[in-house]
């Protein structure tokens, strides 16, 4: 993927556009070889975790569930969001029943847990097209995880230690994302190459 559509001058839309339509035009194959091996680094990582926020992914999304069946069969509690118009991500146990979302978005209809366990998760999966050499993250749009990472911080500054990790294809992190005063970063980022990347401490 060519990295220099990822210049901070470039409106977000715009830049959202050409990297799904990179993801959509990457074969089957590939996206499932990428999925493997994110899942294979994030395995390692997240051995020994109590919690992890997960998600269902998408199809063009380099994430398998398998990693999450991973995590609960070593003892890893996993939960997985639940979308809610304008509101930060509701969290449910996985695995659990589910049902197609408003958003085409597989999504479970088990017990909800409530926007705030967030604060007492040990690492959570944040689905991104693209995270720059800050942590500043693109997401599709939507606000949801930027109005759920936001249950982290007291007035821009980090309160909870999780590790915010996005899971990329290769050639995704770019230089420089175009970024607002609200948006949090992440931490990390996993891509299939590259493996665990840090961005801050």
């Amino acid at each position: 993927m060519d990295t220099r559509i990822g210049s901070a001058d470039l409106p977000k839309d715009t830049l959202r556009r050409r990297l799904i339509a990179a993801r959509k035009a990457m074969t089957a194959p590939d996206r499932m070889a990428a999925a493997v091996a994110n899942g294979s680094h994030l395995a390692a990582f997240l051995t020994g975790s109590s919690v992890v926020c997960g998600y269902l992914p998408l199809a063009t999304e380099p994430l398998e569930t398998q990693l999450l069946d991973l995590l609960v069969a070593a003892g890893t509690t996993v939960l997985i969001p639940v979308v809610s118009a304008d509101a930060p991500l509701d969290w449910c146990r996985y695995p659990s029943p589910t049902t197609a979302g408003a958003f085409g978005i597989a999504e479970p209809t088990g017990p909800a847990l409530g926007a705030a366990v967030v604060r007492s998760v040990d690492a959570i999966l944040v689905p991104a097209l693209a995270v720059d050499l800050a942590g500043h993250r693109l997401g599709r749009g939507g606000g949801h995880y930027d109005r759920t990472l936001a249950l982290l911080t007291d007035g821009g500054r980090a309160t909870v230690t999780a590790a915010l990790i996005a899971v990329l294809f290769d050639g995704e992190i770019l230089d420089e994302i175009p970024a607002e005063a609200h948006d949090i970063a992440v931490t990390a980022a996993v891509t299939p190459t590259g493996g665990i990347r840090y961005f801050r401490s």
